[in-house]
């Protein structure tokens, strides 16, 4: 019986399976959306098609997948504002980015991104919504995100593209004044209809900061309006489905109604009202409200995380390679070093997962009950800093997971070429992960600036008191009450190294501003102490929703395998990083020693499994496709190996049959 056919025979007995478990409350809408891409010709992976052909593809699949009930569903329960659309818009994110990490991207824009911005910023009244989320939602046109500049992609606050109220034509007109402030890299600028413009608002000559309008690019026949230029940005590195393009707007019109209004309106007469006086924290508000986005990227890289491991999972397991000298080859698994390359990226995909639904249950919470979330800072460094997290980690997982498949996983058929080549831009877009990272610390110096107050011979003061609690705290007795290699003694070194770093980074940055240094200054010979803090904040969270998962399942077995992959993550995070556990006496060499001990019998022990987890993210086999993993290939059929692995009765990982492994190989996989 192989695994997901024994996960099949649970559901329909109704026993909870290891894939509802992993992919969580809406497990229903992931297996449904599965159904439909499994069961379709046009899902099927084209790696042949000329840039043009694939765009159309592209829109096709998009439209598709949009026009199905479930999809059509979940834009309701947006609409609605009903509890838990964040988390539902997450699982599609998911499972479309699984078949094409394109078309993930290309549906986040036309329709999620471009939706989500008059969902969040159009007005109260629900008049932006009537007029441009319903019929987005009937596909009667698609829209784009226009916010990047030439200029200015990570510093939006300071982008250039004007937009200027015309009393007499109650119109604003929209102007690209120079060649920096060109709108670049726009998802569907070559397809789209409408435009949500980011710009800077300019009423009596003054500029109160960017607000955001919908402008109209072209009709539906295709036709540009007025004042509206495009041109194709042509091949990528990777992405080639989406038709990425540069706008330019000279003095194109878009109706008064058309400015998104949640935060500022401006009258008949050209009288700007707000109910956020300061420009700043009036764009701070706006950049809130588009939070999930980030998260959205973060789970597209744990999707593309699940298919390539998958593939290197299912290939190390069939592939065989050298042995004892008295018997047979040995499937490369079997290999320490192959197990130290793989099980801890498994380790860290599932943490992600379970990190990202931490946060967007919040996100559910707050939009479900209306709140502010400029003022949830948590929940804006969280989404931040697992976006930057994640899409690090992805590309980091998806070159070992080439490497372990050797030059079979050089070739396009089989999949991990192109995750990378789509992903790697995932790093930079919808905000540098490096500029990230320091949003996440800047957002946790301003939770920690709150407690100290406003004096600096005071804070100087809570700093010192507040290190020296800390370093009774974790003392070595302390430490040594907990085994370091426990979940629990990891947890405390993830919060001691977070907390030590945030008290060091903010005394440093009191002392530079006290001593008259300029803040940017300041903050500039901070910023590697900043990355670090952020990376080591994420990972504490990860690990604690890691811990909350395995706490929570229900299936003794399923939460034995899943503890150990827990384990595994948090031995990893804290090995990889013992230079600092060592420099401040929080680790003795012996205590490094045992987590070093415990990485290598984890990763063999999560070996065992590794099988059965990423069956239980019961990605379809079209979406697979790598005949290295055991899919037929009529264009690859040399590469195919056949599918490893079969479960015993009781759902435990059956033995590995080496024998048969090379009896069923075909000669020509072993050359």
């Amino acid at each position: 019986v192989h695994y997901r056919s024994k996960m099949a025979t649970d559901v329909q007995n109704g026993k909870m399976s290891p894939s509802r478990y992993i992919d969580g409350e809406f497990w229903e809408l992931k297996d449904r959306l599965r159904r439909e891409i499994e069961n379709n010709e046009l899902f099927i992976q084209r790696f042949d098609l000329p840039m043009d052909e694939l765009r159309d593809l592209t829109l096709k699949r998009a439209k598709f997948i949009l026009s199905l009930p479930q999809v059509q569903q979940q834009f309701a329960d947006q609409l609605a504002n009903k509890k838990g659309f964040i988390s539902s818009s997450l699982a599609i994110g998911e499972v479309v980015s699984c078949a094409d990490m394109a078309l993930g991207v290309k549906m986040g824009v036309m329709a999620f991104l471009f939706g989500g911005a008059v969902m969040n910023l159009g007005s109260k009244s629900k008049q932006h919504v009537e007029k441009w989320f319903q019929p987005l939602k009937d596909l009667q046109f698609t829209g784009m995100f226009a916010m990047s500049e030439k200029g200015h992609g990570s510093n939006v606050r300071n982008i250039l593209t004007e937009a200027r109220y015309d009393r007499k034509s109650q119109e604003f007109v929209i102007t690209t004044p120079c060649e920096d402030a060109q709108k670049m890299y726009i998802g569907n600028a070559l397809q789209g209809n409408y435009a949500a413009v980011f710009a800077q608002l300019i009423i009596g000559q003054k500029s109160k900061g960017p607000h955001c309008f919908i402008v109209p690019i072209r009709d539906s026949e295709g036709n540009l309006y007025p004042g509206v230029s495009v041109t194709d940005m042509g091949l990528k590195e990777g992405l080639n489905g989406v038709d990425n393009g540069i706008l330019h707007f000279t003095e194109a019109r878009t109706p008064r109604e058309n400015l998104l209004n949640r935060f500022a309106d401006v009258s008949a007469k050209g009288v700007y009202t707000t109910s956020i006086a300061s420009n700043n924290a009036r764009f701070n508000a706006m950049l809130a409200a588009l939070v999930a986005t980030r998260l959205a990227l973060s789970n597209q890289a744990t999707a593309s995380m699940k298919v390539a491991l998958e593939i290197a999972i299912r290939y190390a397991f069939k592939r065989v390679q050298f042995g004892p000298s008295a018997g047979p080859e040995v499937p490369i698994m079997e290999y320490q070093t192959h197990q130290l390359r793989l099980m801890p990226n498994l380790a860290t995909c599932l943490a992600v997962s379970f990190a990202n639904r931490y946060a967007a249950d919040i996100l559910d919470d707050d939009f479900f009950h209306e709140r502010n979330l400029v003022d949830n800072r948590s929940i804006q460094a969280l989404a931040s800093g697992l976006k930057a997290y994640a899409t690090w980690e992805n590309l980091q997982c998806l070159q070992t997971c080439r490497e372990c498949c050797g030059g079979m996983g050089y070739m396009s058929e089989n999949r991990i070429a192109g995750l990378k080549q789509d992903c790697d831009v995932f790093v930079t877009f919808e905000g540098d992960n490096t500029v990230l990272y320091q949003q996440v610390v800047k957002e946790l110096l301003a939770e920690f600036g709150q407690k100290l107050g406003g004096y600096r011979v005071l804070q100087t003061f809570s700093v010192l008191q507040q290190e020296t609690a800390e370093y009774i705290r974790t003392s070595m007795f302390a430490v040594s009450t907990e085994p370091v290699t426990s979940a629990s003694g990891m947890m405390k070194a993830l919060s001691f190294r977070e907390g030590r770093m945030l008290r060091k980074l903010a005394g440093r940055m009191i002392k530079k501003v006290g001593n008259g240094e300029e803040a940017f200054q300041a903050w500039n010979s901070c910023l590697d102490h900043a990355q670090a803090l952020a990376k080591c904040h994420i990972q504490r969270v990860c690990l604690e929703q890691f811990v909350a998962v395995v706490e929570k399942c229900p299936s003794t077995y399923e939460r034995d395998i899943l503890d150990k992959f827990c384990l595994l993550y948090g031995t990893h995070a804290l090995y990889s990083d013992r230079a600092w556990y060592l420099e401040h006496g929080y680790y003795t060499p012996a205590n490094t020693k045992e987590l070093r001990q415990q990485l290598l019998s984890l990763c063999a022990e999560t070996c065992k499994h590794a099988l059965y987890i990423v069956e239980a993210f019961y990605t379809p086999r079209v979406s697979i496709h790598a005949p290295i993993a055991g899919v037929p290939s009529n264009k690859a059929p040399w590469a195919h190996y056949p599918e490893p692995g079969t479960a015993n009765t009781d759902g435990s990982p059956a033995a590995i049959d080496v024998d048969a492994v090379r009896k069923n190989t075909p000669l020509q996989s072993k050359l």
